[in-house]
């Protein structure tokens, strides 16, 4: 069998993980089996990079006018998580307009991505990622910023 722990954060999953190894353990003992458990990847929770979320928050402010959400995306099932782990990383989101319960993975979701207003606000947000990338990469002071940034969100992980 093969079994998948989740949780919000990479110490919550660990703590979970280690009480459905227990479960699985007593099922053992109380049924006369044998469990053998293998741990394998993780996937860690996604650590915006706040440096990186700000100018980008500002580059869409300045270029593009008023935005209506925060930066980045609180949580979501992707392996970039494991990544911001690694290294200073940001997970931009944005919206697009869809019909009701045209959520990702939808039917709805796929019709309205084709609209024209739909890839204006991918370029908008592409332009403004680009715009950060740039500055990363010519601005020795902004790039020590998102890399402390990055060392100082280290410290939190518990």
């Amino acid at each position: 069998m093969e079994w998948l722990v989740r949780a919000p954060t990479t110490p919550e999953m660990e703590d979970t993980r280690k009480r459905v190894i227990s479960c699985f353990e007593a099922a053992a003992l109380a049924s006369g089996c044998k469990v053998q458990v293998t741990v394998g990847s993780i996937g860690n929770e996604i650590r915006q990079n706040k440096a990186l979320g700000d100018e980008l928050a500002d580059v869409v402010l300045k270029r593009y006018g008023a935005i209506d959400y925060e930066w980045g995306i609180k949580s979501a099932s992707t392996d970039f998580g494991n990544i911001s782990y690694l290294m200073p990383g940001l997970h931009p989101g944005f919206s697009i307009p869809t019909i009701p319960d045209g959520g990702n993975h939808t039917t709805g979701f796929t019709e309205a991505a084709r609209s024209e207003v739909s890839h204006d606000a991918c370029l908008v947000v592409s332009k403004a990622l680009a715009a950060v990338g740039m500055r990363v990469l010519t601005d020795e002071v902004f790039l020590q910023n998102v890399k402390d940034t990055f060392e100082e969100d280290k410290k939190l992980r518990v």
